[in-house]
């Protein structure tokens, strides 16, 4: 099937513009929509509610995050009046779960996304015991997932073995794309000297914030902002009562966060577990140095690796940055360059991975005749209709 001809709906649990997930998810369908006929993305956000999103809970741990559950009849009703030829769902979660069941009972290909080392972050926040209770059920959820889709696609090489071993068929490697404010808005040049260093992301125990404060509190001489929400914000609050080099913005627009990347030099990724790391490569659209850990997967981009400072096997991240600053200006300027192009180039790319995904994925779809039947089926295709005649 042609791409261009292409009906896809996205279903995510992640809310919009708040993680890496979600914002992926955002990008993604904001840029297929000039290559395939049309695209439809079901994700909860808290300014502006999806059609589709419907009650929710807070987040045991984390109160700037909420657990939404989904309207099954709204979603029914956009899956029959779309009739989509694949559905995209980014593994185990309320929604994606779902949209994966309506996918299963009308017969529409799913292609699943691999984005996050759930045994990581298990055995990071609930301990080895609760964490092999944990990372069997989230198993166990991916390999029901895998061995129903018909496509499975993964945003770094070190996760396909992982989706492999989960149960996937053939897992696709895949870029990620850029927002048009990072790819679009005027770059400022990089200037001479490191003077400000920047941290954009969550704020949560996987992110390793505790060592961007460490650094901040080492190097007084230098100017740190940290944008972005999440359970351990407290810590950060009370690191910049204690330090005056440091400030707070909380979470933040994409507009913002571009200004604050464009007064910066450096952008710090000190991760502990990280699938990708989006912001990295956002920092490098915007021209800008970039410092990640080895556990950050978009080390694992060749083409973008070299646009990256890696902390080396026993640095600090003080060590990393020193090294860095050792560097001369010109040698500093031609490494942020050639982040940009390579930036630029995988979010050019990441379209073209995922039209043949997709493509791939739409001819699976069984044929004629192949869905049995269930009075499961006749009650979603009645709610759906229903729902679409009153809403003429």
């Amino acid at each position: 099937m042609d791409t261009k001809d292409l009906r896809i709906l996205f279903v995510v649990d992640a809310i919009k513009g708040r993680n890496g997930v979600g914002a992926y998810f955002q990008d993604l369908a904001a840029h297929l929509k000039n290559h395939v006929a049309r695209v439809e993305l079901v994700q909860p956000c808290m300014q502006q509610p999806h059609p589709c999103q419907g009650a929710s809970m807070p987040i045991p741990g984390d109160p700037t995050q909420r657990l939404f559950f989904p309207k099954i009849r709204e979603l029914s009703a956009l899956v029959w009046e779309m009739k989509p030829h694949v559905i995209v769902i980014p593994g185990p979660g309320i929604f994606s779960l779902a949209g994966y069941w309506i996918a299963k009972k009308w017969g529409i290909p799913v292609c699943v996304t691999f984005q996050t080392d759930y045994n990581r972050l298990v055995e990071l926040y609930w301990g080895e015991r609760l964490a092999r209770l944990a990372g069997g059920l989230l198993n166990w959820g991916n390999r029901t997932l895998f061995r129903g889709s018909a496509a499975a696609a993964t945003i770094c090489a070190s996760m396909i073995a992982q989706a492999r071993a989960a149960g996937a068929r053939n897992p696709q490697l895949v870029g990620t794309p850029l927002a048009a404010e990072f790819v679009q808005t005027p770059v400022r040049s990089l200037s001479d000297s490191v003077e400000r260093v920047c941290y954009v992301g969550r704020l949560a125990a996987e992110k390793n914030i505790e060592s961007f404060l460490a650094l901040a509190e080492r190097r007084p001489d230098l100017q740190f902002e940290v944008a972005g929400d999440g359970p351990l914000r407290g810590k950060v609050e009370s690191a910049c009562r204690s330090l005056g080099n440091l400030t707070f913005h909380g979470w933040c627009s994409r507009a913002q966060v571009v200004d604050i990347l464009d007064r910066s030099q450096v952008l710090v990724l000190p991760s502990a577990v990280e699938a990708f790391g989006t912001v990295a490569l956002e920092a490098m659209a915007r021209e800008r140095l970039v410092i990640t850990t080895p556990a950050c997967g978009i080390n694992e981009w060749p083409a973008l690796a070299q646009g990256l400072w890696v902390m080396h096997q026993g640095e600090s991240l003080a060590d990393t940055l020193a090294r860095m600053q050792r560097l001369s200006p010109v040698t500093r300027r031609e490494k942020a360059c050639q982040a940009r192009r390579a930036a630029l180039a995988m979010n050019e790319d990441a379209i073209g991975h995922w039209g043949g995904v997709l493509a791939g994925c739409a001819v699976q779809a069984p044929g004629q005749g192949a869905v049995l039947p269930s009075p499961t089926l006749a009650v979603l295709r009645r709610l759906s209709s229903s729902y679409v005649r009153s809403a003429l």
